[in-house]
């Protein structure tokens, strides 16, 4: 990491976090040339909470430029966080797709902190040589997008990537289902409306807003709006695939909805950046052929236990 004692370049400083692209690839050719893109990686990932949105959101492109220090080994997977057994809220009444409110026992299971990145499905794409997503090149991410969240992937897609982890690991990934997901967000019996409590702030996530970044960032640049269980992105950013079939409520687990040959619409829940906050809600969700895919969906993977 180096000396505690040196101080950042505040011409290199200023190029990362600033708006010109350009000047902010130059600064991190410079700062990896100086072999100090790890300390300038932690500085960045240290400035997080004093930063506004559109600063995170050119951070998170800077942190991928220099390297993300937040995931490492050959996957490149986030930190899987548990989430206790209990009893979850599901629904309200806001739209008809979210009736009735019910309450469902949810075992204990284990969730990503954060989305699988385009950098961890470039790993998936290289070594399985499944299709690449739309708008990569010569079948891998820009750069600066490395650390965002995978999108333009179906929930056909994402399984692909949970059975070749699940065969590269002693673990055994999958989607969440829709009960799953709401309890990281939401909490055992909370009915709290955002993952970060009843009040929604622009500021806790990457949201459609009047101070709206406008476009997809890097996961895990609001920790202030993190979940029950320390989950980040569970509002706004992209919206995430769920295991389970857009069925109505109430959600019953053995009715045929968690059939993942079904050709059914998926359960997608979470909101994107270009979201307004009643889709950013616990309660929000829709769904999508499980062959589609959008510029505003990704997924996160689970696994039991």
């Amino acid at each position: 990491m180096g000396s505690t004692s040196r101080e950042r370049d505040l011409r290199l400083w200023s190029a990362l976090l600033g708006r010109d692209v350009e000047r902010r690839r130059e600064a991190a050719r410079t700062i990896r040339a100086l072999e100090s893109e790890r300390w300038y990686a932690a500085q960045l990932l240290d400035a997080l909470p004093g930063l506004q949105g559109w600063q995170r959101a050119n951070m998170g492109d800077a942190l991928a430029l220099l390297g993300d220090l937040r995931f490492s080994g050959p996957f490149l997977l986030s930190e899987m966080i548990a989430v206790s057994a209990g009893y979850v809220v599901l629904g309200g009444g806001k739209y008809p797709e979210e009736r009735p409110r019910h309450t469902v026992h949810v075992s204990g299971f284990t969730l990503a902190q954060f989305p699988v990145t385009q950098g961890a499905y470039a790993v998936f794409v290289e070594e399985s040589r499944h299709r690449s997503p739309r708008g990569w090149v010569r079948r891998e991410p820009v750069p600066e997008q490395v650390n965002a969240p995978v999108v333009h992937v179906s929930a056909r897609d994402a399984e692909a990537y949970c059975r070749w982890l699940s065969g590269r690991t002693a673990h055994r990934y999958r989607l969440p289902t829709e009960a799953e997901w709401v309890m990281a967000a939401r909490g055992s019996a909370d009915q709290r409306v955002y993952p970060w409590g009843d009040t929604f702030d622009v500021g806790l996530s990457n949201t459609w807003g009047r101070r709206r970044i406008g476009r997809l960032c890097a996961v895990g640049l609001f920790p202030e709006g993190h979940g029950p269980f320390g989950h980040g992105d569970m509002a706004g950013n992209v919206w995430e695939w769920c295991s389970s079939l857009y069925w109505p409520y109430p959600y019953r687990a053995g009715d045929g909805r968690e059939d993942s040959a079904a050709d059914d619409p998926r359960v997608m829940h979470g909101g994107s950046w270009r979201s307004k906050p009643s889709s950013v809600r616990c309660d929000a969700r829709q769904g999508e052929l499980p062959t589609d895919s959008f510029e505003v969906v990704g997924f996160r993977i689970a696994r039991d236990g």
